[in-house]
Protein backbone atom coordinates (compact mmCIF):
# COMPACT_ATOMS: atom_id res chain seq x y z
CA UNK A 1 0.00 0.00 0.00
CA UNK A 2 1.40 3.72 -1.07
CA UNK A 3 1.59 5.67 1.64
CA UNK A 4 -0.56 8.64 1.24
CA UNK A 5 -1.85 11.37 3.83
CA UNK A 6 -5.01 12.17 1.85
CA UNK A 7 -5.88 8.50 1.63
CA UNK A 8 -5.88 8.11 5.66
CA UNK A 9 -7.53 11.06 6.23
CA UNK A 10 -10.92 10.00 3.81
CA UNK A 11 -10.77 6.74 5.47
CA UNK A 12 -10.63 7.80 8.81
CA UNK A 13 -13.73 10.15 7.53
CA UNK A 14 -15.53 7.09 6.69
CA UNK A 15 -14.33 6.81 2.41
CA UNK A 16 -14.15 3.38 1.17
CA UNK A 17 -13.24 2.64 -2.55
CA UNK A 18 -16.28 3.58 -4.83
CA UNK A 19 -18.18 5.21 -2.59
CA UNK A 20 -18.96 8.93 -2.44
CA UNK A 21 -18.20 11.13 0.88
CA UNK A 22 -21.31 12.08 2.68
CA UNK A 23 -24.13 10.53 5.08
CA UNK A 24 -25.83 9.25 1.94
CA UNK A 25 -22.69 8.66 -0.41
CA UNK A 26 -23.69 11.55 -2.45
CA UNK A 27 -20.36 13.48 -2.36
CA UNK A 28 -17.16 13.27 -4.42
CA UNK A 29 -16.00 9.64 -5.07
CA UNK A 30 -12.50 10.09 -5.46
CA UNK A 31 -9.76 12.56 -4.03
CA UNK A 32 -8.35 15.75 -5.58
CA UNK A 33 -5.24 16.18 -7.04
CA UNK A 34 -2.64 18.07 -8.87
CA UNK A 35 -1.95 17.67 -12.23
CA UNK A 36 1.54 18.79 -13.43
CA UNK A 37 1.08 21.24 -16.49
CA UNK A 38 4.82 22.47 -17.25
CA UNK A 39 7.82 22.16 -15.34
CA UNK A 40 6.29 24.62 -12.66
CA UNK A 41 2.67 24.50 -12.29
CA UNK A 42 -0.14 22.39 -11.86
CA UNK A 43 -4.19 22.06 -12.25
CA UNK A 44 -6.69 20.68 -9.61
CA UNK A 45 -8.51 17.72 -10.79
CA UNK A 46 -10.49 14.89 -9.71
CA UNK A 47 -7.81 11.50 -9.77
CA UNK A 48 -9.26 8.83 -12.04
CA UNK A 49 -12.27 6.53 -10.34
CA UNK A 50 -11.91 2.55 -10.12
CA UNK A 51 -7.80 2.87 -8.75
CA UNK A 52 -8.59 1.61 -5.50
CA UNK A 53 -5.93 3.21 -4.03
CA UNK A 54 -4.74 7.32 -4.06
CA UNK A 55 -1.61 7.38 -5.79
CA UNK A 56 0.11 11.45 -5.95
CA UNK A 57 0.92 11.94 -9.26
CA UNK A 58 4.51 11.95 -8.89
CA UNK A 59 4.08 8.09 -7.54
CA UNK A 60 2.29 7.43 -10.39
CA UNK A 61 4.23 5.10 -12.82
CA UNK A 62 6.18 7.23 -15.64
CA UNK A 63 5.46 5.99 -19.29
CA UNK A 64 8.60 6.44 -20.97
CA UNK A 65 7.55 9.01 -23.62
CA UNK A 66 8.50 6.55 -26.89
CA UNK A 67 5.98 4.15 -25.50
CA UNK A 68 3.31 6.76 -26.47
CA UNK A 69 4.37 5.72 -30.30
CA UNK A 70 2.02 3.12 -30.86
CA UNK A 71 3.25 3.02 -34.62
CA UNK A 72 5.36 4.93 -36.99
CA UNK A 73 4.02 9.01 -36.69
CA UNK A 74 1.78 10.50 -39.28
CA UNK A 75 -0.13 13.66 -39.87
CA UNK A 76 -3.28 12.69 -38.54
CA UNK A 77 -3.88 12.22 -34.52
CA UNK A 78 -6.74 10.35 -33.11
CA UNK A 79 -8.19 11.46 -29.70
CA UNK A 80 -10.47 9.16 -27.66
CA UNK A 81 -12.34 10.11 -24.45
CA UNK A 82 -12.59 13.55 -24.82
CA UNK A 83 -16.07 13.49 -24.55
CA UNK A 84 -19.00 10.51 -24.66
CA UNK A 85 -21.48 9.58 -27.07
CA UNK A 86 -24.33 12.67 -27.37
CA UNK A 87 -22.02 15.10 -26.13
CA UNK A 88 -20.50 16.42 -29.43
CA UNK A 89 -21.41 19.92 -29.68
CA UNK A 90 -21.23 22.51 -32.54
CA UNK A 91 -18.61 24.27 -30.92
CA UNK A 92 -15.91 21.22 -30.18
CA UNK A 93 -14.00 21.34 -33.56
CA UNK A 94 -13.08 24.66 -33.56
CA UNK A 95 -11.91 24.23 -29.90
CA UNK A 96 -10.21 21.28 -30.57
CA UNK A 97 -8.46 22.93 -33.57
CA UNK A 98 -7.74 26.37 -31.53
CA UNK A 99 -6.02 24.30 -28.41
CA UNK A 100 -4.01 21.93 -31.77
CA UNK A 101 -2.81 24.74 -33.67
CA UNK A 102 0.23 25.12 -30.60
CA UNK A 103 1.58 21.94 -31.70
CA UNK A 104 1.45 22.68 -35.38
CA UNK A 105 -0.58 24.19 -38.35
CA UNK A 106 -3.46 22.20 -38.73
CA UNK A 107 -5.22 21.27 -41.75
CA UNK A 108 -8.63 20.36 -40.49
CA UNK A 109 -10.41 18.83 -37.52
CA UNK A 110 -13.10 15.65 -37.82
CA UNK A 111 -15.13 13.93 -35.52
CA UNK A 112 -16.71 10.31 -35.71
CA UNK A 113 -19.52 9.00 -33.36
CA UNK A 114 -20.36 4.83 -33.42
CA UNK A 115 -23.42 5.22 -33.22
CA UNK A 116 -23.59 1.45 -32.24
CA UNK A 117 -25.14 1.43 -28.55
CA UNK A 118 -22.88 -1.41 -27.28
CA UNK A 119 -19.90 0.06 -28.06
CA UNK A 120 -17.42 1.14 -25.12
CA UNK A 121 -18.25 4.78 -24.67
CA UNK A 122 -14.56 5.64 -23.83
CA UNK A 123 -14.21 5.29 -27.98
CA UNK A 124 -16.93 5.93 -28.84
CA UNK A 125 -16.46 9.31 -30.44
CA UNK A 126 -13.43 9.42 -32.67
CA UNK A 127 -11.95 13.15 -32.80
CA UNK A 128 -8.93 13.61 -35.74
CA UNK A 129 -6.39 16.24 -36.32
CA UNK A 130 -4.63 16.02 -39.12
CA UNK A 131 -1.42 18.70 -39.03
CA UNK A 132 0.56 19.89 -41.88
CA UNK A 133 3.70 17.91 -40.71
CA UNK A 134 3.81 14.86 -38.44
CA UNK A 135 6.08 16.91 -36.10
CA UNK A 136 2.81 18.72 -35.35
CA UNK A 137 1.05 15.42 -34.44
CA UNK A 138 3.90 13.54 -32.39
CA UNK A 139 3.93 16.97 -30.02
CA UNK A 140 0.21 16.96 -30.05
CA UNK A 141 0.35 13.08 -28.67
CA UNK A 142 2.51 14.08 -26.14
CA UNK A 143 1.15 16.58 -24.29
CA UNK A 144 -2.43 15.22 -24.93
CA UNK A 145 -2.08 11.81 -24.29
CA UNK A 146 -2.92 11.13 -20.22
CA UNK A 147 -5.23 14.65 -20.12
CA UNK A 148 -7.73 15.47 -18.22
CA UNK A 149 -10.78 17.09 -20.56
CA UNK A 150 -14.19 17.86 -18.80
CA UNK A 151 -13.90 14.82 -16.00
CA UNK A 152 -12.17 12.18 -18.92
CA UNK A 153 -8.68 10.91 -19.44
CA UNK A 154 -7.50 11.81 -23.34
CA UNK A 155 -6.53 8.75 -25.10
CA UNK A 156 -3.96 9.68 -28.32
CA UNK A 157 -2.57 7.35 -31.17
CA UNK A 158 -1.36 8.29 -34.89
CA UNK A 159 -3.90 7.18 -37.17
CA UNK A 160 -3.01 5.84 -41.03
CA UNK A 161 -3.30 9.05 -43.34
CA UNK A 162 -4.34 6.65 -46.25
CA UNK A 163 -7.41 5.60 -44.19
CA UNK A 164 -8.51 9.36 -43.07
CA UNK A 165 -8.28 10.54 -46.80
CA UNK A 166 -10.96 7.91 -47.69
CA UNK A 167 -12.98 8.87 -44.49
CA UNK A 168 -12.50 5.63 -43.48
CA UNK A 169 -13.21 6.50 -39.40
CA UNK A 170 -14.54 4.00 -37.88
CA UNK A 171 -12.97 1.78 -35.91
CA UNK A 172 -10.87 -1.08 -36.96
CA UNK A 173 -10.01 -4.31 -34.94
CA UNK A 174 -6.19 -4.05 -34.95
CA UNK A 175 -6.11 -0.31 -33.39
CA UNK A 176 -5.26 -0.72 -29.32
CA UNK A 177 -8.33 -0.54 -26.89
CA UNK A 178 -8.01 3.06 -25.14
Amino acid sequence: STFCPSLKMMQKMGWSAGKGLGKTNQGMSTPLMAKKTDGRSAVITNAPEGKGSLLHEEEKPRMNQMDLFNSKPTKVLMLRNMVGPGEVDEDLEDEIAEECQKYGDVVRVMIFEVTDPNYRPEEAVRIFVEFTQNDGAIKGMMDLDGRFFGGRVVHTMFFPEDRFERCELAPDKSEPPC
